[in-house]
């Protein structure tokens, strides 16, 4: 609704600052993406260290599609070194040959290690998304005070910095490894008192 969108969620009144500018975070997330992707110098990708990127539900993970593509050029550049060997072979030249069955194999092992790796980050992005949403979903963004609450309570109490709720939902989603690319949130404290009584991570997860 217009009176929605000028005002925030209705109904909703910010614990930190008594402010009505308060959304979900769903919402606020979607209308900065929606102007990234408006905006191309960004590529339509969230930007490191945007509201978008600061509030991200999961670190995300390399797509099937792209997996398959990774796999296909690791694939040609091992096939250059099997190319290097061949000539090798033909032209009496033995380092052509080593050199060439060597950059093959370790290229194919390279390329193996990579396509497993990104499997296994889908698996835990996959795992702990329900968890995430949850929270993602639950939490609503204060434009006024840049805090970010959850106004039934259910996930944590009080305000929190972008930063801090989301080492709260990444470290309760399983994700907690992959802070160590974003410094301000794997610095982030969250505080004790946040946490809802029945239970969650320790806040220095």
């Amino acid at each position: 609704m217009a009176n929605e969108a000028a005002q925030g969620a209705v109904g909703v009144v910010c614990p930190g600052c008594g402010g009505s500018s308060v959304r979900t975070v769903e919402r606020t997330c979607a209308e900065e993406r929606a102007g990234e992707k408006d905006d191309w110098r960004t590529g339509g990708k969230p930007q490191r260290g945007s509201l978008s990127d600061r509030l991200a539900a999961s670190p995300g993970a390399t797509d099937t599609f792209d997996s398959f593509l990774h796999f296909v050029e690791g694939l040609v550049i091992a096939g250059l070194g099997l190319g290097l060997a061949y000539t090798g072979t033909q032209q009496d030249k033995p380092l052509y040959t080593v050199g060439g069955v060597l950059w093959a194999v370790l290229l194919f092992v390279a390329t193996i290690s990579v396509i497993r790796g990104e499997a296994r980050e889908r698996d835990v992005v996959n795992v702990g998304e329900p968890r995430a949403q949850r929270m993602w979903r639950a939490a609503y963004y204060c434009s006024g005070c840049e805090s970010v609450c959850c106004p039934d309570g259910s996930e944590w109490q009080g305000v929190l910095t972008p930063e801090q709720f989301k080492k709260l939902m990444w470290t309760k989603a399983g994700y907690a490894d992959r802070l160590l690319h974003d410094d301000k949130a794997k610095e982030a404290t969250v505080p004790a008192e946040a946490l809802p009584s029945h239970g969650g991570p320790h806040p220095h997860a």
